[in-house]
């Protein structure tokens, strides 16, 4: 397969050649052969990213939000017409089966066509009972240029996530794609350019993030800095945007526990569970992180997955047949074998997997095989720290009370799935468990219709539903007095 052309910054609408900028490959990391090359843009390229999108943003909210939102629309269609470069191109650059590669670009459509229906929807507020004259209304306006910086385990979904409702409500955006990933997010930009998108709405500069968060972050004009990624760089965009009162909103790492009840349907609950740990190789915020299943069921369970962990097909993303690809790069494989060598050696057994393939053609890439840790201890790091990586941690409990108490000791609070048929149960864990979603009965991926939000150390803010939007947006408040003659019984000079 030939190799893409070099790419450099997305700017004005316009693809800037590479130039005099250095350079980096993106790798195929199932094999480890080259995709392409993309510009590494520098903190000039970031501050003339920002100074573009600051003036087009004026003339961008002017229009309104209905022309807004038809762009939006078109883009989702030139997207649509592209779908299938899309997804054979995420799957280059970052591993993940075809299958999955197609479902997200269909989730990435989704995004540009759902965030629209704000445009005619969205609504302030007046205030009621005042005098003859006079009002006070609350207005949503736009809070000017938003930053996004995007990871490489969703590059099209989690793209099209920040454009859709920052620019439905006025704002206009840089993004700064994952290094890792950048080809997807350049397509996708000229696809909204080609859908009708100003100039300076949407500017793409890809690069290295100690370089480019601060030039970003620290410009003038920015309002806003929408990041997914690890919690680690979360505090790390905090740290940049205090001194200049950027607002941020912060989608972090996650430990989704699994709670199983012992009157729970287990073969659904398997499956399930499995989907939930093994989607995406993984590598997802939402994945099923550790798994607590009732004593009595835990044989019956432990049956069940290990047997649906080893039928996983393992290979090339872009090879038929094949249900789980690689990590995105070596590193996140060699980080997954390290987590699971010191699991081991603080008591959890693998049942399923647990080392890095010695020989064959998986060698020569980032896999790692789906693996099944038993016997874990809550002090374990499988059961502690967020695992990137195929990796499923079984922990038997008693009672419910201790599940839910156990599940609610990380300090991450994403999200949370539960197996019963209780209804009080799961009122109950609905109720309890502190995390931002919980499914009941069934897993992700979440959708637009919900908020997406972490709690503790996952984050701040969120994404989807109305609140995502406003999220984009900032109250304006306007006091109004149309009574003459004017008069006021609180200015100066005071009455004796």
């Amino acid at each position: 397969m030939a190799s893409v052309p070099a790419h450099g910054i997305f700017l004005d609408n316009v693809a800037v050649p590479v130039g005099g900028r250095a350079t980096a490959p993106v790798i195929d990391p199932s094999d480890g052969s080259v995709v392409g090359t993309v510009a590494q843009g520098t903190a000039d390229d970031a501050r003339a990213g920002m100074d573009s999108a600051a003036r087009a943003q004026p003339r961008w909210e002017a229009i309104g939000s209905v022309a807004r939102a038809k762009i939006l629309l078109a883009a989702a269609e030139r997207l649509r017409a592209r779908s299938e470069e899309l997804a054979r191109l995420i799957t280059r650059e970052m591993g993940k089966v075809l299958y999955e590669s197609r479902s997200e670009v269909a989730g990435a459509i989704d995004n540009l066509e759902y965030y629209p229906a704000f445009a005619r929807t969205l609504a302030g507020e007046e205030v009621a009972g005042l005098p003859a004259g006079s009002s006070i209304r609350l207005l949503w306006v736009p809070r000017g240029v938003v930053i996004a910086i995007t990871p490489w385990n969703f590059p099209a979904a989690t793209v099209t996530r920040k454009i859709a409702p920052a620019l439905i409500g006025g704002n206009t955006m840089v993004l700064k794609p994952s290094s890792a990933t950048p080809l997807s997010s350049l397509l996708i930009a000229e696809a909204l350019r080609d859908a009708g998108l100003p100039p300076g709405v949407l500017n793409v500069v890809p690069g290295p993030g100690g370089q480019m968060g601060p030039a970003l972050i620290g410009h003038p004009a920015a309002t806003t800095v929408s990041l997914t990624g690890s919690t680690a760089s979360g505090v790390e965009v905090l740290r940049l945007a205090a001194p200049h009162v950027v607002k941020c909103l912060l989608e972090l790492g996650g430990k989704a526990p699994v709670l199983v009840w012992k009157d729970a349907d287990l073969d659904w609950a398997a499956r399930a569970t499995i989907w939930a740990r093994y989607w995406n190789a993984g590598q997802a915020c939402i994945a099923a992180e550790r798994c607590y299943v009732e004593r009595s069921i835990a044989d019956a369970f432990t049956a069940r997955v290990t047997a649906l962990a080893r039928a996983i097909r393992v290979g090339p993303g872009l090879r038929p047949g094949v249900d789980m690809g690689p990590l995105y790069a070596r590193s996140a494989r060699d980080a997954v074998a390290k987590d699971v060598a010191e699991a081991v050696e603080e008591g959890a057994r693998a049942v399923v997997g647990g080392a890095v393939p010695p020989d064959g053609p998986l060698a020569k890439g980032a896999f790692y095989p789906p693996t099944v840790l038993a016997e874990v201890g809550e002090g374990n790091v499988a059961a502690r720290e967020e695992i990137f990586g195929p990796v499923l941690p079984l922990l038997t409990y008693d009672d419910w009370d201790e599940a839910i108490r156990r599940a609610n000791s990380s300090r991450y609070g994403l999200s949370s799935y539960v197996f019963t048929r209780d209804v009080a149960l799961a009122e109950k864990a609905i109720h309890e468990l502190k995390f931002g979603e919980t499914y009941v009965n069934r897993v992700g991926p979440e959708t637009p219709q919900g908020y997406h939000a972490g709690f503790r150390e996952s984050g701040l803010g969120g994404e989807g539903t109305a609140w995502g939007v406003r999220d984009y947006l900032q109250l304006k408040t306007v006091y109004v007095d149309w009574k003459e003659p004017h008069s006021a019984d609180y200015f100066l000079p005071y009455p004796d």
